[in-house]
């Protein structure tokens, strides 16, 4: 009679099979993470603009002149968000402008939004806040009322 000694091929092949099912698992789990985390950042910065333009908006109502530079010069927004270039969580840029058509309204654009799913769930959280909120390409705009 012979003494087995080590593993068997199949017991080997199953220990590996389990070992890249985890992987495999936690590697899904850390991308939706990461995206949830750079949705609630992107969220929290909008939020942040929002503030920034009720304090920078003049009484008479007429955004005219809004923008992440002119908020950023009267601390309405973090100074170092400047001309907001390059500050979203994906690296783009986000700026603030009044609308063409009513100057009571402002529009936040946050540019190169890489994950469709991202800058979708974006658009439909502020369905219920903002006047319209559209995502298309890399780009979210939400229209606001001052």
């Amino acid at each position: 009679m012979r003494s087995q000694q080590g593993f068997t091929f199949i017991e080997i092949l199953t220990v590996l099979s389990i070992i890249a099912l985890a992987t495999i698992g936690s590697l899904a789990l850390r991308d939706w993470a990461v995206g949830n985390s750079r949705v609630s950042e992107a969220k929290s910065q909008i939020v942040t603009i929002q503030s920034g333009a009720q304090l920078w908006r003049p009484r008479t109502g007429d955004l005219t002149g809004i923008s992440m530079t002119a908020m950023s010069s009267i601390a309405a927004v973090p100074e170092t968000w400047g001309a907001g270039t390059s500050i979203n969580p994906w690296g783009g840029d986000i700026a603030i402008a009044v609308d063409g058509t009513d100057t009571s309204v402002y529009v936040i654009t946050v540019t190169g939004i890489e994950q469709a799913a991202e800058g979708a769930r974006l658009a439909y959280d502020f369905t219920d806040y903002a006047i319209s909120s559209n995502f298309s390409g890399d780009t979210l705009t939400l229209r606001f009322q001052g």
